[in-house]
This record gives structure tokens, sequence and C-alpha cells, in this order.
């Protein structure tokens, strides 16, 4: 007679459901760090009163109308080696008034404004040595008697 003894067999515990909670859970951490990131990010609209200019559109196209109808149109210059931009008027519109926009599309707090001031010819001249190196976009509105014109340039420095 033979003696066996019956143990009985420990059943092999499968680490497929360990697997799939683990993964779930870096799913779930990951979609958190994710949302936290974004959350921190900076979001700059073109511009803080976006939704006003917008509504402006209609009026900004009619004076850019008004600019491409003159027979020499206003031109802004970048002058890299005189460190100079100018902004140029045909002789029509030498008496406008209006303002300069430099406005710069990666940061807000860099956009500033300037009076036209044009002189006899014409001419008004801005030196670039203390603005930020980069993409700048040059808006200009002038004005003479009723009407209203724009010119707009992207210029990089």
């Amino acid at each position: 007679m033979s003696i066996h003894t019956n143990t009985p067999a420990v059943p092999k515990k499968s680490l497929l459901p360990y697997i799939i909670i683990s993964a779930f859970l870096l799913f779930i951490c990951y979609i958190g760090m994710l949302v936290y990131g974004t959350m921190q990010s900076d979001v700059d609209l073109v511009s803080k009163d976006y939704y006003a200019k917008e509504l402006a559109y209609n009026e900004r196209m009619q004076q850019l109308s008004h600019a491409q109808q003159l027979e020499q149109p206003i031109q802004i210059i970048a002058a890299q080696a005189a460190g100079q931009l100018v902004v140029q008027f045909p002789a029509e519109l030498r008496k406008a008034t209006g303002s300069v926009l430099f406005f710069r599309p990666s940061d807000v707090t860099l956009d500033f404004e300037v009076p036209l001031k044009l002189n006899a010819d014409g001419l008004q001249h801005f030196t670039t040595g203390s603005l930020t190196k980069g993409l700048w976009r040059v808006q200009v509105v002038g004005k003479v008697g009723d009407k209203e014109y724009y010119q707009q340039q992207d210029v990089t420095l």
C-alpha cells in the first residue's frame, strides 16, 4: 500500500486584475496632472477687449477701404540698419491726426500707443532700440476731415 497524501492545489493568482487597476489609476493621475498643468498656464487673449473690437470690424474695414483707395498708400517702413521705423503718409494726408499702435501678439504688456505727429514731409520716425526683438504688428489710424484711414503691417525687429 502506498501512502499518498493529497494536498489541495494552490490556485495560481492572476496578476491581470492588478494590472488593469494600476493602469486605470495611472490614467487618472495623468488626466489629473494634465488638468492641473493647463489650469496653471497663463492664457492671454490677443487683447483684453477682444469681443468689443470684433464688433468694430465693419468700421475697420471701411477705414481699410479708404486707405486702399489712395493713389499712394500709407507706408510703414522698418529701417533696421538705422534702428528706426518710419510711418509715411501720402501728400493728401499730411494734415492727418490719429495714432500709431505698436501691438506685440506674444505679450500684451509690451503694447503701447503713440499719437500721430507727422512732420512737413508726412513722416513720423520711431526709434526701435528700446523695443523688444521679435514680431510687432504696427497699426496706423489717421483721420482727415470725416474720413479715417487704416494701415497695418507686421514688422520683425
